[in-house]
């Protein structure tokens, strides 16, 4: 299935064989073996699977039929005559072009909702939705300021491109169990690359406080939640947490998979006991992407909410989305509550789950899966049964495959003997292309306010009675004292604080709060604390400055440095250059600016 190949001109077509690139040559006139190569030639690390693509429809249909399916996949790749199968640096370079461009066109108009007008007419031109603006237009010279700004436009081009690759590799069967598992090999090296970028900018800023204390961003980043170590650690002692509310309050846990209907499944293994024969296109495919199918279990999880609330039932777990092995996400449930509830949640789940295409093939035995948490002794390990332990798995196989073996697995699940890394990151730019979140607590206590309490020292009253829960890493304890799992989030004991920024004069001691971002509008409240009673209490205290490191401030000197030397000499050798001649000499690009 793999349709790309080591071998020099040479590709794998969709039937396992390999064929040379002068295969295609049998297939329509002179003018299409041109008009391919001209497509090929745009589509560089697509262009195996083109020709395997290609060499289907040519076989099964006609080469007329894949003269279009050629142009149709490259059009998608293609927008206001710009192809998205490019570098970072050209990606980056069309986002600065269009933000001068639209600054040029603010620069030109006095009447700013023609202006943006104008403005939204060049985003859409690139398949781009410009800001929406309020009725009261309060956000109109705000959203003027992002179109003009190069780092909005790199951000939304990056997201277009990202998808539309994806897109086109999952049309072309590059994701699936044979080929690559979960993404596409594009998508993954994508990925690679921006965490490496990412690290080396985190490397070279550094935070300082008022009271001179220095640490790097990524010293900072790695005693955080962004550390998988930490959020895999974190996410298992919740998980803990509620199971052992569940136990004290004999409540019965419930383990749900939701899947969605055929049509949004690229493509189909067929499995003969425990290996997997081969794997093909759906026919029932509707030409949907894991992000419509995650809008689309969204909504199906939405109804079935509502339903449980009129009922007045409150569960309380976790909720987890993960791939299959072609990029379509299917959903985990762990729910906790009382034995009959937990009855009407599975029938309910079960109505829901089976509203949409009932009577498809396998709806009924894939669409729904349900399994009752065990209780008491395991007799085969001789251990308690473990709600967490149906969890944790999917927790570390969806992080950082910490403690996962893969060489117990069925050989028809797709990570099956694979390394347990590899498969986490593999996921893990899964989630990151298609911007799908794949973790969700259901019901208890706020998580922000357990973050903003550790951060804290020592209080008095009951403040000091949750934080000491929280520091200790006893997140039932915490759940309880907060008020239980099934309270109202209005309701709990303790809220979040919210407040705006301040910048502190350092010189003056004088604080300045933040009200409007780098585009003008209204700055938004971050979390500073927590409330009680009306009262906040700050859990950050410190005023933080971002600052290049000595290492790269002296990278940098270096560098110019030495393009002043080259300027000199240039002077000496040539006395005669022209100041504009010696202003032209490319300017060396620096570490951060390769991150933007």
């Amino acid at each position: 299935m793999v349709a790309h190949s080591s071998l020099s001109g040479q590709f794998v077509g969709f039937d396992g064989q390999l064929y040379p690139h002068t295969a295609l040559d049998a297939f329509g006139t002179r003018d299409c073996r041109v008009f391919r190569q001209r497509i090929l030639l745009r589509c560089g690390a697509l262009a195996n699977a083109l020709r395997a693509e290609y060499l289907f429809l040519a076989k099964h249909q006609s080469h007329v039929k894949a003269n279009l399916r050629f142009l149709e996949l490259d059009a998608y790749l293609n927008i206001n005559n710009f192809h998205l199968l490019c570098s970072h640096d050209e990606l980056t370079e069309l986002g600065d072009s269009r933000a001068e461009l639209c600054a040029t066109i603010r620069d030109n108009h006095i009447d700013p909702a023609e202006c943006f007008q104008e403005l939204s007419e060049v985003v859409t031109s690139y398949h781009l939705q410009a800001p929406e603006i309020e009725k009261d237009q309060c956000n109109l010279q705000a959203s003027i300021n992002r179109l003009c700004c190069p780092k909005w436009w790199r951000r939304q081009l990056r997201k277009l491109q990202a998808d539309r690759v994806e897109f086109v590799a999952r049309e072309l069967r590059q994701v699936n169990a044979q080929s690559s598992p979960y993404c596409s090999v594009i998508s993954l090296e994508k990925r690679r690359q921006q965490k490496r970028a990412s690290r080396e900018y985190l490397q070279n800023q550094t935070a300082v406080n008022e009271l001179g204390q220095e640490f790097t961003l990524a010293e900072l980043s790695d005693v955080s939640v962004s550390n998988p170590s930490i959020r895999r650690l974190e996410l298992i002692t919740r998980c803990k947490g509620f199971e052992a509310i569940a136990q004290a309050e004999n409540h019965d846990g419930v383990f749900i998979t939701l899947t969605a209907p055929s049509r949004f499944h690229r493509m189909v293994k067929i499995t003969k006991g425990d290996k997997i024969l081969k794997v093909i296109a759906n026919k029932s495919y509707a030409g949907l992407t894991p992000r419509d199918t995650q809008q689309y279990l969204s909504s199906v999880w939405a109804r079935i909410q509502a339903k449980l609330s009129r009922a007045k039932i409150k569960p309380y777990g976790f909720r987890i989305a993960e791939p299959h092995h072609d990029g379509t996400p299917h959903w985990h449930f762990l729910l906790f509550a009382t034995t009959e509830n937990i009855q009407t949640i599975t029938s309910i789940f079960q109505e829901y789950a089976m509203k949409d295409s009932p009577d498809e093939k396998g709806a009924k035995e894939h669409r729904l899966k349900i399994e009752n948490i065990k209780k008491g002794i395991n007799l085969r390990t001789g251990q308690e049964y473990s709600a967490t332990g149906y969890l944790i798995k999917y927790i570390c196989k969806n992080i950082d495959g910490f403690g996962v073996d893969n060489r117990q697995v069925t050989g028809t699940e797709d990570w099956a003997n694979k390394n347990a890394s590899e498969v986490a990151e593999k996921i893990e730019a899964w989630s990151r292309t298609h911007r799908i979140r794949q973790f969700q607590q259901i019901g208890g206590a706020s998580v922000t306010v357990w973050r903003e309490l550790r951060r804290m020292s020592k209080q008095e009253g009951f403040l000091e009675q949750i934080r000491q829960a929280a520091d200790a890493g006893d997140w039932a304890a915490f759940v309880q004292a907060m008020g239980g799992a099934t309270v109202k989030r209005k309701e709990q004991k303790l809220q979040p604080a919210y407040a705006l920024a301040d910048t502190l004069d350092k010189t003056t001691g004088e604080l300045t709060t933040i009200s409007h971002t780098q585009y003008d509008d209204e700055a938004k409240a971050r979390v500073v604390g927590v409330l009680v009673e009306g009262i906040a209490v700050l859990s950050r205290i410190h005023y933080w400055e971002i600052k290049e490191t000595a290492t790269l401030r002296a990278a940098r000197q270096k560098i110019m440095d030495g393009i002043a030397e080259v300027l000199e000499e240039i002077q000496a050798q040539n006395p005669v250059v022209h100041p504009a001649v010696i202003q032209s000499v490319p300017r060396q690009r620096c570490a951060l600016d390769l991150c933007q």
